[in-house]
């Protein structure tokens, strides 16, 4: 059964202490995108917001852009190196500055998002309307300032639809009280701070570089018995750099999700089994959706590269390989 933490009318009511938390690693212009707009959110009402900055990296390369922004800050701006790479460390770390500050809640964006101006507010109001503990919201595309070449536009359409076709479907499947197969990923989230101290929750840091690891939190939050949710209105916005506007790297981020979500499940031998066989049929819509890219004006690029990319990830599964899909950074 699922399970909050206290009861709806003293959630409603109380006052929060919440941390806003991004972590960043050599691309500090989009931080100073994401900072420029969590400068201008609104603030709620009954919270008393930290917003904080984790700088995954051996040196405080991105301090002085913390620093050039301070200054437009309503609320604290806080700042952390933690120098043991890895998106886990650097997520734990957000949450350890979190709980050592007394807050109630932690929030995750990513430093190449930029927040909507009602976005904390819509993210808390959704809080306070439910009895869920971690909470998720949608994403959308931001598209580059850079020009962008005809095949860049169509993988840009691609993947905006995309982002589109899974808010839609969390919208129609999620409440503010379950989830309905829809997972939750730190592009947008919201956690109370009694998962990591009470129930000793984390993200695990033996994933240092695969990626995966907030939808393994997530499991295992749900496995706990513990109640997630979703606010549909609470929007951030993702800038799209021109490096992942590649056939290329959709295939290689596909193929590195693949294999990490295969890799952390227990194997055994009639799930192997079933993934083999699905193989050739999964090949066979590869070559569909190739064949049909002229013919639809481009709309099946992305997924033919992702499908690619998921044979790809499983048979590099059975072959002992292991994503290091964050090891590269991409985007400035």
């Amino acid at each position: 059964m699922e399970r909050g933490t206290e009861s709806q009318m003293e959630r409603t009511k109380r006052q929060l202490t919440l941390y806003v938390a991004a972590l960043t690693r050599k691309r500090p212009e989009m931080l100073r995108a994401l900072l420029v707009s969590l400068a201008k959110m609104t603030v709620p009402e009954q919270c008393h917001v930290k917003c904080l900055i984790v700088e995954n990296d051996t040196v405080e390369a991105s301090r002085s852009v913390v620093e050039e922004c301070r200054p437009s800050f309503k609320s604290e701006l806080l700042y952390v190196l933690e120098p043991e790479l890895g998106i886990p460390f650097g997520r734990n770390r957000a949450a350890k500055e979190a709980i050592a500050g007394g807050a109630d809640l932690l929030l995750f964006i990513d430093d190449d998002e930029v927040v909507a101006d009602d976005w904390l507010v819509r993210m808390i109001a959704g809080y306070r309307s439910s009895n869920a503990v971690l909470l998720g919201a949608p994403l959308r595309a931001k598209l580059p300032t850079e020009q962008l070449s005809i095949f860049q536009r169509k993988m840009f359409a691609n993947i905006e639809a995309r982002y589109k076709r899974k808010e839609d479907r969390a919208r129609t499947r999620a409440t503010l009280n379950a989830t309905n197969r829809v997972t939750i990923v730190t592009s947008n989230w919201l956690g109370e701070l009694s998962i990591f101290r009470d129930h000793n929750i984390w993200f695990d840091e033996n994933m240092r570089f695969t990626g995966g690891t907030d939808a393994k939190f997530f499991a295992e939050v749900r496995k706990a018995g513990l109640a997630a949710g979703w606010v549909a209105d609470a929007i951030v916005y993702e800038t799209v750099p021109l490096d992942r506007l590649s056939f290329m790297y959709q295939y290689q981020r596909a193929r590195d999700q693949s294999n990490t979500n295969y890799g952390r499940k227990p194997p055994g031998a009639l799930r192997t089994s079933l993934t083999l066989l699905q193989m050739p049929h999964r090949l066979a819509f590869c070559l569909l959706l190739f064949a049909a890219v002229p013919v639809t004006g481009g709309k099946t690029l992305l997924a033919a590269a992702r499908s690619l990319g998921w044979v790809a990830g499983k048979i590099g599964c059975f072959s002992g390989q292991r994503s290091a899909l964050y090891f590269e950074v991409t985007g400035s």
